[in-house]
């Protein structure tokens, strides 16, 4: 079963092509969130991303046949590599949730980075805030926050 099959027997509130809101809080316009983010990533990242809580994420996730995680209720949002889904908790505030997305599409990235992604399995024996990719994906969506800022800043001017 994929993704897509599990989603339809929810009801989905919002999508834009593999972007998908399944949470009725989602107060945002899903389009423009996306238009938003990629237009300050360099590259197009066509991983599924759903706004949903952590309750439905572990649900969608175990059927999937993966097993659900316990530490889901402290995250803003995951990039759950098992599956090749990236999951988003936290969509009250508008910068906060642009900052998550970019943090969890740069784990995407990493992937494809062979130092970074020799590290996921490395780092998982290492404290939160020692990891390397946690450390790098921070850094990345500040830099990616700062210039979404910096645009609308001048924008307003």
């Amino acid at each position: 079963m994929n993704i897509k099959d599990i989603l339809t027997r929810r009801t989905i509130y919002q999508q834009t092509d593999n972007w998908y809101v399944v949470d009725k809080e989602f107060a945002w316009n899903l389009s423009r969130l996306k238009e938003d983010v990629f237009q300050y990533m360099d590259q197009d990242i066509r991983i599924p991303v759903v706004f949903c809580d952590s309750c439905e994420a572990n649900k969608i996730v175990s059927e999937l046949g993966e097993e659900e995680a316990e530490y889901l209720s402290y995250a803003s949002g995951i990039y759950w590599r098992e599956v090749g889904i990236i999951f988003i908790f936290r969509f009250d505030d508008y910068l906060p949730l642009l900052e998550t997305i970019f943090h969890e599409l740069r784990h995407v990235m990493q992937e494809d980075i062979p130092e970074l992604r020799a590290r996921f399995e490395l780092d998982k024996y290492l404290p939160y805030e020692q990891r390397l990719i946690e450390k790098d994906a921070f850094q990345f969506a500040k830099e990616k926050l700062l210039q979404y800022k910096y645009h609308h800043y001048q924008m307003a001017q």
